[in-house]
Protein backbone atom coordinates (compact mmCIF):
# COMPACT_ATOMS: atom_id res chain seq x y z
CA UNK A 1 0.00 0.00 0.00
CA UNK A 2 2.84 2.56 0.99
CA UNK A 3 4.50 2.03 -2.42
CA UNK A 4 1.27 2.17 -3.94
CA UNK A 5 0.82 5.45 -2.64
CA UNK A 6 4.29 6.62 -3.37
CA UNK A 7 3.93 5.72 -6.86
CA UNK A 8 0.43 7.34 -7.21
CA UNK A 9 1.93 10.56 -6.00
CA UNK A 10 5.32 10.45 -8.26
CA UNK A 11 2.87 9.85 -11.09
CA UNK A 12 0.49 13.06 -10.33
CA UNK A 13 3.44 15.73 -9.73
CA UNK A 14 5.01 14.06 -12.93
CA UNK A 15 1.85 14.97 -14.50
CA UNK A 16 1.76 18.22 -13.45
CA UNK A 17 5.61 18.60 -14.83
CA UNK A 18 5.03 17.21 -17.55
CA UNK A 19 1.56 19.30 -18.71
CA UNK A 20 3.79 22.65 -16.95
CA UNK A 21 1.28 23.53 -14.61
CA UNK A 22 0.96 23.75 -10.58
CA UNK A 23 0.61 21.11 -7.94
CA UNK A 24 0.24 24.10 -5.28
CA UNK A 25 -3.39 24.36 -3.59
CA UNK A 26 -3.83 27.91 -4.53
CA UNK A 27 -1.63 28.06 -7.33
CA UNK A 28 -3.28 29.46 -10.90
CA UNK A 29 -3.48 26.12 -12.81
CA UNK A 30 -2.34 26.66 -16.55
CA UNK A 31 -4.13 23.77 -17.94
CA UNK A 32 -6.65 21.13 -16.35
CA UNK A 33 -5.35 17.97 -15.81
CA UNK A 34 -7.10 15.00 -17.25
CA UNK A 35 -4.19 12.30 -18.41
CA UNK A 36 -2.32 10.20 -16.31
CA UNK A 37 -3.61 9.10 -12.78
CA UNK A 38 -5.70 12.55 -13.19
CA UNK A 39 -8.21 9.77 -15.71
CA UNK A 40 -9.10 7.96 -12.60
CA UNK A 41 -9.17 10.42 -10.20
CA UNK A 42 -9.48 13.85 -9.49
CA UNK A 43 -6.89 13.96 -6.41
CA UNK A 44 -4.18 11.46 -7.13
CA UNK A 45 -2.00 13.49 -4.68
CA UNK A 46 -4.53 13.78 -2.11
CA UNK A 47 -5.53 9.92 -2.20
CA UNK A 48 -1.56 9.06 -2.19
CA UNK A 49 -1.46 11.24 0.84
CA UNK A 50 -4.16 9.96 2.86
CA UNK A 51 -3.21 6.49 1.80
CA UNK A 52 0.09 7.06 2.77
CA UNK A 53 -0.79 7.85 6.42
CA UNK A 54 -3.19 4.93 6.51
CA UNK A 55 -0.80 2.49 4.88
CA UNK A 56 1.58 3.67 8.28
CA UNK A 57 -1.88 3.18 10.52
CA UNK A 58 -1.65 0.02 9.24
CA UNK A 59 2.17 -0.88 9.32
CA UNK A 60 2.35 0.31 13.18
CA UNK A 61 -0.88 -1.78 13.75
CA UNK A 62 -2.29 1.92 15.36
CA UNK A 63 -6.08 2.36 15.18
CA UNK A 64 -4.97 6.26 16.27
CA UNK A 65 -2.90 6.95 12.88
CA UNK A 66 -5.84 4.95 10.70
CA UNK A 67 -8.63 7.57 12.41
CA UNK A 68 -6.20 10.24 11.38
CA UNK A 69 -6.03 9.00 7.94
CA UNK A 70 -9.66 9.15 7.57
CA UNK A 71 -9.83 12.73 9.42
CA UNK A 72 -7.16 13.99 7.32
CA UNK A 73 -9.12 12.40 4.05
CA UNK A 74 -11.96 14.56 5.31
CA UNK A 75 -10.47 17.68 5.93
CA UNK A 76 -8.63 17.62 2.78
CA UNK A 77 -12.72 17.00 0.94
CA UNK A 78 -14.00 19.50 3.20
CA UNK A 79 -11.80 22.40 3.24
CA UNK A 80 -9.65 22.17 0.39
CA UNK A 81 -10.57 19.90 -2.64
CA UNK A 82 -13.95 21.97 -2.69
CA UNK A 83 -12.39 24.99 -3.07
CA UNK A 84 -10.02 24.01 -5.66
CA UNK A 85 -13.29 22.94 -7.79
CA UNK A 86 -14.40 26.02 -7.28
CA UNK A 87 -11.82 27.42 -8.62
CA UNK A 88 -11.13 24.78 -11.47
CA UNK A 89 -15.08 25.15 -12.07
CA UNK A 90 -14.66 28.73 -12.83
CA UNK A 91 -11.14 28.50 -14.88
CA UNK A 92 -12.79 25.85 -17.01
CA UNK A 93 -16.44 25.91 -17.33
CA UNK A 94 -17.98 23.13 -19.24
CA UNK A 95 -14.63 21.09 -19.71
CA UNK A 96 -14.16 20.71 -15.94
CA UNK A 97 -18.15 19.80 -15.74
CA UNK A 98 -17.40 17.01 -18.29
CA UNK A 99 -14.56 15.58 -16.50
CA UNK A 100 -16.16 16.06 -13.00
CA UNK A 101 -19.05 13.48 -14.35
CA UNK A 102 -16.65 11.63 -15.81
CA UNK A 103 -13.67 11.07 -13.50
CA UNK A 104 -14.28 10.62 -9.34
CA UNK A 105 -13.59 13.09 -6.74
CA UNK A 106 -11.23 10.12 -4.67
CA UNK A 107 -11.68 6.84 -6.74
Amino acid sequence: MLAAAGALGAWGLLTFRRMGTTPEPNGVASSLLTSGPFRFTRNPLYLALSATLAAFGLLLDSAWVLLLAALLALLLDRFVIQREEARLRTQFGDTYHAYARRVRRWL
